[in-house]
C-alpha cells in the first residue's frame, strides 16, 4: 500500500502537490519579502492583507496581467521577478499564491 501511495505522490521524481513555500524560496521571492518585516518589497502579511479574499488577483499579479495593489511605488522593482515567474504553471502560481496568502 505504501508503494502505491509513493507512486502516485511522484511521477518521474516529481512531486504532484505542488508547494508553494519551495516555489518562493527557488524563485528568489525570500530576498526582498519577509513574513512580517517592510524590506525591499512589502511583507508577506501586508500582501495577504490587501489580497484576502482575492486569491485570483493575486495571481492574476503574479502572472505580470495585474496592477499592484499593495505598494504601487514599488511595482517596478518587481517587474523582472514578474518576468520569471509569470509563465509558470497555473498550479504553481496557485500554490505560490496560497502560501503568500497564509501569512495574514
Amino acid at each position: 500500500m505504501r508503494n502505491l501511495v509513493m507512486a502516485l505522490l511522484f511521477v518521474g521524481g516529481v512531486s504532484l502537490a505542488t508547494d508553494g513555500a519551495k516555489i518562493f524560496k527557488s524563485k528568489g521571492c525570500a530576498s526582498c519579502h519577509q513574513p512580517t518585516a517592510e524590506t525591499v518589497g512589502p511583507s508577506l502579511k501586508k500582501i495577504a492583507g490587501a489580497y484576502a479574499g482575492k486569491k485570483a488577483d493575486l495571481v492574476k499579479f503574479l502572472k505580470g496581467q495585474g496592477k499592484a495593489i499593495v505598494d504601487p511605488a514599488k511595482e517596478a522593482i518587481m517587474r523582472p521577478q514578474l518576468t520569471m515567474i509569470k509563465n509558470l504553471p497555473e498550479d504553481q502560481l496557485e500554490a505560490l499564491a496560497d502560501f503568500i496568502l497564509k501569512h495574514k
